[in-house]
């Protein structure tokens, strides 16, 4: 399936334009943070069918694997030290609040009733 969102929206976001091997990841990324976003939501298989609030969602979550696309948590140069929070997710993985809005935005929240049938009936 297409990604949910594309590289203008990715670009767009982080001011700049995507080109070689930085632009083949992006896409990667964008496929990946689709198929998390899929996973926990609808298949939405025409991505013009998705809701905004999706797209933004597959957006953040590829911003963040081409702003860090090897997964660093802190690093220290001198006296020099910066350290992401650990509650953000490493690579295309989605945070909690995020998979909750893909699922309101699906329509998958709520109480369910589930049928349950042992030996042979229902119960």
């Amino acid at each position: 399936m297409m990604p949910l969102a594309d590289v203008a929206a990715l670009e767009a976001r982080l001011g700049r334009t995507l080109a070689g091997q930085e632009r083949t990841q992006a896409e990667a990324a964008l496929t990946d943070a689709s198929t998390q976003v899929r996973a926990h939501g609808l298949p939405w298989p025409d991505p013009a069918t998705a809701p905004a609030i999706v797209v933004t969602t597959v957006v953040d979550a590829a911003e963040r694997k081409v702003r860090n696309p090897d997964g660093y948590r802190s690093e220290t140069q001198g006296a020099y030290s910066y350290q992401l929070p650990g509650f953000l997710p490493a690579g295309t993985g989605l945070t909690e609040t995020e998979v909750q809005t893909i699922q309101r935005a699906a329509g998958l929240t709520g109480l369910f009733s589930v049928p349950v049938e042992s030996l042979g009936g229902p119960l």
